[in-house]
């Protein structure tokens, strides 16, 4: 807005912008939206909306992408990043040493938190804020074909979904978020777990992992614990709108 009142777009060394359709949005109740996308004329020298037609969701999130690149043109992809599509993002995090943190006294104290080793996590979330995490094992950098594990971790359900209870979740599933969405997951407190099945593969059960985990028994993470989900990193992604 410039001091005449005026809305300017600052383009750049780009190629000028040109007015090219307008999009009219419309709200009601219980948070129903609506909208359509109309054509320009000319009036003189003055735009004029057309006629227009519905505004479909593919065409809403092709919209959406055609923004973010003009928003993030000149950056990096990160290594980590794995998938973004719309509002769906999917990351790596290798496996390394962090510190975790619980509130459990069956874990020997009311509170309690080491560095201690972790595998390799994929997480996926999108804009609705269902967020999962699964563990990968090994190194490398997962693939589609890469099988997901269970990720042994409290607060987290059977199909990877995350409990967030009342954590403030980051704004946002851009790539430049996903620190932001790391440090919540490792700087939350894990109280308990939520399978109906078995978290990890170990005599004594999640609670005794855990424990000799923070008693520092394991010097490299135990890869041998996880549990399969029996899905791929491909599949949980075509079925990224499920909620699973």
């Amino acid at each position: 807005m410039n001091r005449a009142g005026r809305f300017e777009i600052a383009a750049g060394r780009e190629a000028p912008l040109k007015l090219s359709k307008a999009i009219l949005l419309y709200r009601g109740g219980n948070d129903a939206a609506f909208a359509t996308v109309h054509e320009i004329g000319m009036q003189g020298n003055a735009p004029l909306i057309l006629e227009g037609k519905a505004l479909t969701p593919s065409a809403a999130v092709q919209l959406a992408l055609n923004l973010a690149k003009n928003a993030n043109r000149g950056g990096f992809v990160p290594e980590c990043l794995l998938y973004l599509d719309g509002d769906t993002m999917a990351w790596w995090v290798p496996p390394a040493r962090r510190h975790i943190a619980f509130r459990s006294a069956d874990l020997g104290a009311p509170e309690r938190g080491e560095v201690v080793p972790h595998p390799g996590l994929v997480f996926r979330v999108n804009g609705r804020r269902h967020w999962h995490v699964w563990a990968v094992a090994g190194a490398a950098r997962p693939t589609e074909s890469t099988p997901l594990l269970q990720a042994p971790y409290f607060n987290v359900y059977g199909d990877g979904g995350i409990c967030t209870g009342n954590v403030t979740l980051p704004d946002g599933t851009t790539a430049e978020r996903i620190e932001a969405w790391n440090r919540v997951f490792f700087g939350s407190f894990f109280t308990h777990p939520n399978v109906n099945g078995k978290l990890v593969t170990y005599r004594g059960g999640a609670y005794k992992f855990w424990r000799d985990m923070l008693d520092g028994r394991h010097t490299e993470f135990p890869e041998r614990v996880l549990v399969p989900s029996r899905k791929t990193l491909g599949e949980v992604l075509a079925h990224r709108d499920s909620g699973t």
